[in-house]
């Protein structure tokens, strides 16, 4: 955490010092710590050391040069208006002559300076100064221009008065702040741009020419993480400037290190000609790699690297053949990809390579969003049948009838609506390999028999065909369902229960192996995991994080725009569990929700359809968020009446219009 100390003349305009204070921390939060200093209580000799040091007038800078080492370090604080004060002052008539009013004659002169530099020029503003008021001078002038709490101040005769309230600390002056702290952080600049959209800048090119500079950064940045490759940047000197989210998950490297240093390549190839595909082996892994030196007119201004992972390379053309054989029928996760720190999850882990090496049925069991699917593959990758296809179907997102007819297959003209010439069934597609039957508990009761055969023996049988097939598969099924409460209440058939329970593999919820919330953050954020204080890990922490391992991927998207974590978060105990396990979140209000689902309508609309409200609740409850029916109808139908959706009848469903696609899109531009 970096130290900041700002400096006044005393503590008399205790408001304006903690709206300064305030201006700070509302761009930099947590990465500074504040600290005020007065010059009519410095001590002689009294020297104050900071990482930066804040100055409100230029004459202060004589009374500090035996309190301060660095005056590299010094910056005299410039500061603005916000927009929504501007519209008083250029209302007032041309010509006028028009007081200004500060808490001091320094303030006040900087105040008249800074309405001339934004451009303001149709007024003649008069600084105040009690001598020529008390000899009248101010006796024809009827407009004030004054700032926060000083009304006492303005002479009882001027009834036009003009607060522009507290001024705010300048675009430029966070800039070089930010520069002389080396904080140029994505959540700092997310912030100050935040922060300036409201505010008036005399240096309005200043001011653009960032905000251009950061959009082609971030378009850049997402283009070059996105990259299979390790890109990495470095300067002349061989320092590094820029490394992408590939490169920093393989060498953990920083800005400004020394690329010769951290002996990634050797000095013949570092420091020789550019080359392209040189095969090296790095930490017992091979990479092709690329050099190439980046010219300005004549002169090197630095270097490229981009290297490329043997294996990976392998693996993409191997994917990419299954791709084209099996049409995507793969299983992209090893037990390598499950990261962990958890006991519970290494005795897991350890019983699934177990009992890869079998053929025996399996049966996943935990919460949604543990990760149930990533286990199922890296348990296929681990078994003999890793170069056999994986096949996953989602049994609760089909209707019966598609269903069994994507399960088993079936023989021209089935039934109305077949392709003419059949179709092979994902059991057929899984041949020598392994199917996934991922929420095993939401099967049909009528193809809960037809699986039961399946599993004894191993035969199929297409819809509309009397041939029996012989299918050489290794099941894994997965629910996050009491399948034992539902045999009981007769939805799940125990024959078929008992059969798919030969070996059961428990996945603990996120809140019960916590050691693995952070691990798990690093690996979605990337080097912005650096970025994260202290206090919100702990946060993170004592989160119950009933939406599990998915609920902490959504979070770190969330995070990654917008360089916060949601407020739900912040506010854990407001999460109550409900009596049939499902969690509500009591930080969404109505209006929140409102905007929610326009945006899930929003993104289903299509020229000649919608959505349902039973696909709605269920996209809401994919979010974690649980609400009524009657609820949700009641926020259909305010949208409805609003004019910002439009509900159809029949399959149709329920469709954005214009007026509500212009809503979502000022919401989402007020939240930049």
């Amino acid at each position: 955490m970096k130290k900041v100390a700002i400096f006044y003349r005393d503590r008399k305009n205790s408001h304006a010092i903690s709206y300064i204070e305030n201006n700070l921390y509302s761009v930099f939060k947590d990465y500074i710590t504040v600290e005020n200093y007065y010059l009519n209580e410095l001590q002689k000799g009294e020297i104050v050391k900071a990482d930066a040091y804040l100055v409100l007038y230029e004459n202060m800078l004589y009374y500090l040069t035996n309190h301060i080492k660095e005056f590299s370090k010094v910056i005299i604080i410039q500061r603005s208006i916000q927009k929504s004060r501007l519209k008083e002052i250029l209302s007032i008539p041309t010509g006028s002559d028009v007081l200004v009013i500060n808490d001091s004659k320094e303030s006040t002169l900087q105040t008249v300076y800074m309405i001339y530099e934004l451009g303001i020029s149709h007024l003649n503003l008069l600084p105040y100064d009690d001598n020529l008021y008390k000899q009248g001078a101010y006796s024809h002038i009827q407009t004030a221009i004054i700032t926060y709490g000083l009304e006492p101040l303005v002479p009882p005769h001027i009834k036009n008065i003009v607060n522009i309230q507290n001024r705010e600390i300048r675009f430029d002056t966070f800039i070089r702040l930010m520069d002389i702290l080396d904080l140029d952080h994505p959540i700092i600049r997310r912030n100050l741009i935040r922060k300036v959209h409201n505010d008036v800048e005399p240096n309005i090119n200043i001011k653009n020419s960032y905000l251009e500079n950061y959009l082609k950064e971030q378009m850049l940045n997402r283009v070059v993480d996105n990259s299979l490759s390790a890109v990495i940047l470095l300067d002349k000197n061989f320092k590094l400037v820029y490394y992408n989210e590939k490169a920093y998950s393989l060498f953990r490297i920083e800005l400004k290190s020394d690329f010769k240093q951290m002996r990634i390549l050797p000095d013949n190839l570092l420091l020789g000609p550019d080359f392209k595909n040189e095969l090296v082996s790095i930490r017992n892994e091979n990479y092709l790699v690329e050099k190439t030196t980046i010219m300005l007119i004549d002169e090197i201004i630095g270097y490229c690297i981009t290297l490329q992972n043997e294996k990976n390379l392998r693996d993409a053309e191997i994917i990419l053949s299954n791709k084209l054989k099996n049409r995507g029928l793969y299983a992209r996760y090893t037990f390598d990809d499950i990261i962990h720190e958890s006991d519970s999850m290494k005795k897991c882990i350890e019983i699934a390579k177990k009992v890869s090496l079998s053929d025996d049925t399996i049966l996943i069991r935990g919460e949604s969003g543990t990760g149930k699917e990533l286990l199922a593959q890296s348990i296929h990758n681990y078994s003999g049948r890793k170069n056999g296809p994986f096949v996953a179907v989602n049994c609760a997102a089909l209707p019966e009838s598609l269903l069994e007819s994507e399960l088993f297959g079936y023989e021209r003209g089935a039934f109305t609506g077949a392709r003419k010439d059949g179709k092979i069934g994902l059991f057929e597609q899984a041949h020598h390999g392994t199917i996934f039957l991922d929420e095993i508990g939401d099967i049909p009761p009528k193809l809960q028999a037809r699986l039961l055969r399946v599993i004894q023996e191993r035969q199929i049988m297409r819809i509309g065909s009397d041939k029996v097939i012989n299918i050489d598969v290794r099941i894994i099924a997965a629910t996050n369902k009491n399948l034992e409460k539902q045999m009981m209440e007769g939805n799940f058939r125990s024959d078929l229960f008992y059969r798919l329970n030969v070996i059961e593999i428990f996945i603990e919820p996120l809140r019960k192996r916590r050691k693995d919330i952070l691990p798990l953050l690093k690996s979605f954020l990337g080097k912005l995991y650096d970025t994260i204080t202290e206090k919100d890990k702990q946060m993170l922490l004592n989160y119950n994080w009933p939406g599990n391992i998915r609920e902490l991927k959504n979070v770190a998207s969330y995070f990654k725009l917008l360089g916060f974590f949601p407020a739900y978060i912040y506010n854990h105990n407001s999460i109550v569990l409900n009596n049939n396990g499902t969690y509500n979140i009591a930080p969404y209000d109505d209006t929140a929700i409102q905007m929610l689902i326009l945006k899930i309508i929003k993104d289903a609309t299509q020229s000649f359809n919608g959505i349902g409200r039973t696909t709605i609740h269920m996209k809401l409850s994919e979010l974690n968020i649980h609400i009524g029916e009657g609820r949700l109808r009641r926020i259909i139908k305010y949208l409805e009446s609003q004019g910002l959706i439009k509900v159809n009848n029949g399959r149709t469903g329920t469709q954005i219009t214009e007026k509500g696609l212009e809503v979502l899109k000022k919401k989402e531009m007020l939240e930049l």
